[in-house]
């Protein structure tokens, strides 16, 4: 049959023209189940067969053998001009239009802080097993020259007793942030700029508490909505369950992650843009990943992660 008189075929994973008239039951290889996307995976539903990749993921061979399908669906949506998928339902879809406010600055004393329940996959828990097997031989670790100390705002670390013996200046509260604005709990100055936050020296002098862990500032990360969900990506190896501590007190979010198999240590201090329920939300640990799962207290898409007093000055109307 020539070119122009065949037809396409709608089953999703094929992508073929077909000749009507010779349309057996053995000509096209598709995907029967629906796709659907989760943890930055694209994943066809029948057979599991799932990647990061969209490319990767849409070009599949199918898992099942039937007809051509000639019958187009009327909620079909076309994708990279040659592949199609069907959309997500659209109560599904949480979309920023512009309107969100972010969540009031409450009081802090009207708040309590709560832990986050912590779960762990089991490949986190296979990976963490087969290299304390693999090191159980190893001496415990002693204190290393460049150990930072692990008090607040301290910069210092270690370089023998000399330095040990040293007077240790730092804040010795808790970080609080209201209304936009930051500042330590022991001394109350305040800053609306979260780096100027970081950098205040300390107030009051004492002893360094030296880690034995590395200190790792930063890490790579990431955050989408769904559903009423907020979930933030940490991206580390070795992760160890028992040495996390994560809580919030529905504004604040306090993240304090071992990682590295317990050689690394890092710690994040978070202004949501919105509210959660500490209660219901969940920290998974996974083999290359802490995924932070957060559950809002309104179902509204947020632009940021976290309160920008520069952006979401609250206007009152």
């Amino acid at each position: 049959m020539p070119e122009a008189d065949l037809i396409n075929c709608y089953n999703k994973g094929c992508g073929k023209k077909f000749d009507p008239n010779s349309n057996s039951v053995e000509e096209c290889q598709f995907h029967p189940g629906p796709p659907y996307f989760h943890d930055a995976y694209k994943i066809w539903n029948c057979c599991n067969k799932k990647s990061t990749d969209f490319s990767t993921w849409l070009n599949y061979p199918g898992c099942t053998k039937g007809r051509h399908n000639a019958e187009k669906p009327v909620d079909i949506v076309k994708v990279a001009a040659v592949k199609e998928i069907r959309p997500e339902k659209e109560d599904e879809v949480i979309v920023w239009n512009g309107l969100n406010k972010p969540a009031e600055r409450r009081d802090d004393t009207s708040r309590e802080e709560r832990l986050i329940k912590i779960e762990t996959t089991e490949g986190a828990k296979a990976s963490i097993k087969k290299y304390l097997e693999e090191h159980k031989s190893e001496d415990a670790k002693e204190l290393q020259i460049g150990a930072p100390c692990r008090n607040n705002s301290c910069d210092a670390k270690y370089g023998g007793p000399s330095v040990s013996n040293s007077p240790c200046l730092h804040h010795p509260g808790a970080a609080i942030f209201h209304e936009g604005m930051k500042f330590w709990s022991c001394c109350n100055k305040k800053t609306s700029d979260f780096q100027a936050f970081l950098d205040q020296k300390g107030c009051e002098k004492g002893d360094h508490q030296w880690s034995k862990n590395e200190k790792v500032d930063k890490l790579r990360e990431d955050f989408y909505s769904a559903n009423g969900t907020i979930t933030v990506n940490l991206y580390c190896k070795g992760a160890m369950p028992d040495e996390i501590a994560v809580q919030s007190d529905g504004q604040l979010l306090r993240v304090k992650l071992v990682h590295g198999f317990g050689t690394k240590e890092s710690l994040f201090i978070y202004d949501l843009w919105g509210e959660i329920l500490p209660e219901q939300c969940v920290a998974r640990v996974g083999e290359r990943k802490v995924e932070l799962i957060l559950k809002q207290a309104d179902n509204v898409s947020w632009p940021r992660l976290q309160f920008d007093t520069s952006q979401d000055t609250k206007v009152d109307a």
